[in-house]
């Protein structure tokens, strides 16, 4: 839409992707393939990574093709934190990287968010 469409003046010009700098991440918090679909649909262009979080990748039917969705939409996914403790707590970390190999998940996000993790 442009800005004439609405007549609102002085919007800051959104960059193109791929970004360096004002990156927007989305949460994607358990969405079906339909409405990953519609949602690519409205938002793709403003999108630049997607979290499936709280854990819910490990409940997601059809995952694959979830991932495969945002991929072609060249949008990168990775699992939240949550998950992340999951397996962490259960001593899975190379179950985790496994995880990651197998669905073609590049980037990943540490938390302590349900466990304390010291910086050593």
């Amino acid at each position: 839409m442009s800005e004439t469409y609405f007549g609102l003046k002085n919007l800051p010009e959104r960059s193109v992707k791929p970004r360096n700098s004002g990156l927007s991440m989305v949460m994607d918090k358990g969405l079906a393939l339909r409405e990953v679909e519609d949602f690519l649909e409205v938002a793709e262009p403003y999108t630049d990574i997607v979290k499936l979080g709280f854990g819910t990748g490990i409940l997601t039917p059809k995952l694959e093709e979830k991932l495969s969705l945002y991929k072609q939409a060249g949008i990168p996914v990775y699992f939240g934190g949550t998950l992340f403790e999951a397996f962490l707590i259960r001593n899975q970390i190379d179950d985790y990287r496994r995880l990651l190999e197998k669905t073609g998940v590049n980037h990943v996000e540490i938390s302590d968010g349900s466990l304390a993790i010291t910086s050593r």
